[in-house]
């Protein structure tokens, strides 16, 4: 949160205009009207603090600008109104929109983005902690690295920390999950589960692929018949209601703008399968953002060869694998629906991207993967959990950071990034530049979390299962 300079997703101005219109109007827009307020239509045309869309031109802002892109003011009205452009992330869901809107009274522009991402932080963090105790639950103490591994994955943390409903979608989905992996008896349990499961599936249609644990679940766990049909029952409700609110906003039941077809002439539509396979494996190593900047080929096999390697070596824990390849395997089936969606849109006269290979998407499976694929290799778990820390450093601190900072181009591009020239870790300042608070403080909080993930990994190496503290036997 506080390394992010503003707007600096690929799409986090827009989910802040939505915030903004709902806000103000009580509402939430149609992908039909004008919603984007004055204020954030300015700083995306003058690029001079919506990162996200500077692309290229990032340093160039930076630099021109002295170093300074954070600017406070108060707002004023001709800040606000009147709308002018239509908003395409209209398309998503109103319930964390409406929740969350209100929560930043309107003061100016880096008061309230830093509002709504400290709502995401709280959100991710939850998702941390479900996520770890997913892992103790199933392989005892050790486990609970699974959402301190969460907090060292680059990709995934440049997609909570943006104001936007990623955070919020995941957080629901790993306490769905965690819900259901603790199998509840009783109603209030159930209640729970059924009312999670449903906020989820409403939250964010990437989270449906995890649908597909449940039924393992159920039947492992030999889940009373009543639990059964009281989440299929919510669950069928949250997907309706999810119909009925895109069909009332949007052009069509699913509110995917790949089925916008305007009817005009038809676009070349070629899929190429090893550009989309490449982008997938480059995102899980990489953050999400407009720079088109990733590890090169050689740094994604340094990277991530030595832990596939731990994976598929490892002694597995049998239901917590298949739960993982289900979850992987339903996501992969829906990321080729979209592919097609979006073939067919070309064809229709839609000139939209061909998309499903947006790899940052697959995190919000994260908190059946990591355990599930990770935790297994507790006796090399040591040095795995260490190389995936020690390379987040390598690509945050080395890379990310200068990149914010305006040092990088792809105009020097170096032995393991697209962009460079390369940068020791902890040499940029974000001072200025960071949406923060905090951001001149990035270096203190990495040697904070360095610390305390190696005094939390040491401590749990010396704790042993037992039947009060782990379900470890029953995953088994």
């Amino acid at each position: 949160m506080a390394a992010l300079p503003p707007y600096a997703g690929l799409d986090e101005i827009y989910h802040v205009a939505r915030l903004a219109f709902v806000r103000a109007e009580d509402r939430n827009p149609t992908t039909s009207e004008a919603s984007v307020a004055p204020y954030l239509m300015r700083s995306i045309d003058a690029l001079s603090s919506a990162m996200g869309e500077a692309s290229e031109r990032w340093p160039a802002i930076v630099a021109a600008r002295g170093g300074r892109v954070v600017v406070d003011r108060p707002f004023t009205s001709a800040d606000l109104k009147p709308y002018v452009v239509k908003n395409y992330e209209a398309q998503q869901t109103s319930i964390y929109y409406s929740l969350i809107a209100p929560l930043a009274p309107v003061r100016s522009a880096l008061f309230e983005l830093r509002v709504w991402r400290a709502m995401s932080l709280l959100f991710a963090l939850v998702t941390v902690l479900a996520t770890a105790e997913i892992g103790r639950r199933w392989l005892g103490p050790i486990g609970i690295l699974g959402g301190a591994i969460l907090v060292s994955l680059p990709t995934w943390e440049t997609l909570v920390m943006r104001a936007g409903n990623d955070a919020f979608a995941c957080m629901l989905a790993s306490l769905a999950v965690l819900i259901s992996v603790c199998a509840p008896k009783r109603a209030i349990g159930i209640a729970a589960e059924a009312i999670v499961w449903g906020l989820a599936l409403n939250a964010k249609m990437y989270t449906w692929p995890l649908l597909i644990i449940l039924p393992i679940l159920w039947w492992r766990q030999r889940g009373p018949k009543t639990r059964v049909i009281a989440v299929t029952i919510v669950a069928a409700i949250a997907v309706l209601l999810t119909f009925a609110e895109f069909s009332s906003r949007t052009r069509n039941p699913l509110g995917i703008v790949a089925f916008d077809r305007p009817g005009g002439v038809a676009y070349e539509a070629k899929v190429n399968i090893g550009e989309i396979v490449r982008v997938t494996i480059a995102s899980f190593a990489w953050t999400s953002g407009q720079f088109n900047d990733a590890l090169r080929p050689i740094t994604i096999a340094l990277f991530l060869g030595p832990i596939l390697i731990a994976i598929f070596v490892a002694k597995r824990s049998k239901q917590p694998m298949q739960l993982a390849f289900a979850a992987l395997a339903a996501f992969a089936l829906a990321q080729t629906y979209n592919v097609v969606a979006c073939v067919l849109a070309n064809r229709g006269g839609n000139p939209i991207p061909i998309g499903g290979k947006e790899g940052w998407y697959w995190y919000v499976l994260a908190p059946v993967v990591i355990p599930a694929l990770l935790l297994p290799a507790v006796k090399r778990w040591r040095a795995v959990a260490w190389w995936i820390v020690m390379w987040d450093v390598i690509i945050f601190e080395g890379a990310l950071i200068p990149d914010f900072a305006g040092m990088t181009s792809p105009a020097h591009g170096s032995i393991l990034f697209r962009w460079g020239p390369l940068h020791l870790p902890f040499t940029a300042s974000l001072d200025g530049i960071g949406g923060g608070p905090l951001a001149a403080w990035t270096t203190a909080i990495r040697i904070v979390h360095l610390i305390a993930f190696f005094s939390l990994e040491s401590f749990l190496q010396h704790m042993r299962p037992n039947d009060r503290n782990t379900d470890v036997a029953a995953a088994r």
